[in-house]
């Protein structure tokens, strides 16, 4: 399955594609529209570099999405979370030549980069475009269609390449897990752009000919008004991290009198809880939850499973399911050796799905990226699973990276930012758990000084102002907590463990 292929037949639909609020917009509009937009791209650029766009769930972005596609580029969706310190960051990396700018952040943009706002953007599809963009200008089945940056090690975030074909394998083995009953036709389109699970409800439901019904950053954040807008949207399949969903199911009206059609949970980005799908399947008893599990570098989604009760009855915790038809994989253990079946070891997956790697960062991709014997790429997850009855089991990450409401963050990027900071010495990020799942984020900090006047609160209160204009506000940690000296264990390196236990 490929969107544009999908979406050429239905040019001439009258049928609602897009909903947001108010506003909608059909397949018929989507197509000429994004047409228009991919002749501008077309007309404007003197090379193929990606397009960058930074906003939230603006409808146009999904014109700008279609439109990079139409004209052979890639695009990258940066969310409004990103401070624009990141963005710029990320700009100087990609060198586009078109910033499609929905936030009121003023940016330096690269060499030979314009930025064009929204109502401009209005303005170029009101216009009309002069330069057509043909099926011979399309993406490629090895061009690249999106890159996003996720969290980075380093300090600096991993832009993860993926392209046609890596979209088209996927799709092709996740749609059947997708199909929704006749006449059941909206479909929730909540997840960030610049979060890879957003791919199912763009690349799968709308190709489908679904119509998406976008909820955007201040629906998030007021329960009222979002759950206002449910009520009227005959949603039918609902796409997202277990996070969000826990949040709407702690309120008692949150149920299939609210969304009486709902037939498909699709949840990932995280570990999903019994608790959750125990609560889901009283709050909505005809409808089936899917929990999958995937790297962006595995585009979207490498396993998945629909959670059964029996799942709920075993002792073990959920299963993150089979994995994707082509998939090839090993658990290995630490000393290299294949794990047997129930021993505890690294995913190691080669599937058409992998991402070519990194962009413009060679080194991170020879870390973790291979090419096996067939030719097919390979990546070593860096998630310790164990498998048993023919299915996957998450057990915990081998490194320092976390998820957090479905966002990948690498706790080293926080602490990396937190030390350039001129009041810190130095820094720890740990995260607290709950239930199994990330809770929040915690920041252990020894001071380079002490601001007179100023309390431990206070301080912290300023390190997180000054954090969150260098990394992703979701990535700054709830806590700050001021030490004098860090903890250390018998090997000389600071004491994760006790700080865990004694403050988290």
């Amino acid at each position: 399955m490929w969107l544009l292929d999908e979406l050429m037949k239905r040019a001439d639909s009258e049928e609602t594609a897009v909903i947001h609020r108010e506003e909608t917009i059909t397949f018929r509009q989507l197509w000429e529209y994004s047409d228009v937009l991919a002749g501008y791209m077309k007309e404007k650029c003197r090379t193929k570099a990606p397009v960058v766009i930074y906003g939230n769930k603006e409808t146009e972005i999904t014109l700008l999405m279609l439109a990079a596609l139409k004209s052979g580029r890639a695009y990258v969706p940066l969310d409004i979370t990103f401070p624009a310190s990141r963005v710029e960051t990320i700009m100087g990396d990609v060198e586009n030549e078109l910033l499609f700018n929905f936030t009121k952040e003023e940016l330096h943009l690269p060499e030979n980069c314009d930025c064009i706002g929204k109502e401009e953007l209005r303005g170029i599809i009101g216009a009309g475009s002069r330069t057509a963009a043909g099926p011979d200008d399309y993406v490629g089945d090895e061009d690249n269609c999106y890159i996003l940056f996720t969290s980075g090690s380093t300090g600096k975030p991993k832009g993860v390449q993926i392209k046609k074909r890596n979209i088209v394998n996927f799709t092709s083995w996740f749609s059947g897990t997708c199909e929704l009953s006749p006449g059941k036709q909206v479909v929730l389109n909540q997840v960030s752009y610049s979060f890879d699970v957003s791919v199912i409800p763009l690349y799968i439901y709308l190709a489908m000919g679904k119509t998406l019904f976008s909820i955007d950053k201040e629906m998030l954040d007021n329960t009222r008004l979002l759950f206002d807008y449910l009520k009227d949207s005959h949603i039918a399949a609902w796409v997202s991290t277990p996070a969000f969903l826990e949040i709407c199911s702690f309120d008692d009206s949150f149920d299939d009198g609210m969304l009486p059609e709902l037939e498909n949970i699709i949840l990932a980005g995280e570990v999903l809880t019994k608790k959750l799908v125990r609560t889901l399947h009283q709050k909505f008893k005809n409808a089936k939850v899917v929990n999958g599990y995937g790297p962006t570098e595995g585009t979207v989604l490498l396993s998945a499973c629909e959670i059964t009760d029996e799942m709920l009855d075993d002792e073990e915790s959920l299963p993150i399911g089979r994995i994707l038809s082509d998939g090839e994989y090993q658990i290995v253990k630490e000393d290299g050796e294949q794990a047997a079946p129930g021993e505890t070891g690294e995913l190691v997956v080669v599937s058409d799905s992998i991402s070519k790697g990194y962009f413009k960062n060679p080194e991170q991709t020879e870390k973790v990226f291979f090419d096996s014997a067939d030719g097919r790429r390979g990546y070593r997850t860096g998630d310790l699973v164990f498998e048993k009855g023919g299915l996957l089991y998450y057990v915990a990450r081998k490194d320092t990276q976390v998820k957090l409401n479905g966002f990948r963050i690498e706790l080293n990027d926080i602490s990396s930012n937190l030390n350039d900071l001129e009041l810190v010495n130095n820094s720890v990020a740990l995260p607290a758990y709950r239930d199994g799942r990330v809770s929040y984020l915690a920041a252990f900090v020894v001071l380079e000084r002490r601001p007179e006047g100023l309390s431990d609160l206070k301080i912290g209160i300023e390190l997180k102002k000054q954090l969150k204009e260098r990394i992703p506000s979701y990535m700054v940690p709830r806590k700050v907590i001021i030490l004098e000296k860090f903890p250390m264990n018998i090997n000389g390196k600071i004491d994760r463990k006790k700080l865990t236990e004694e403050y988290l």
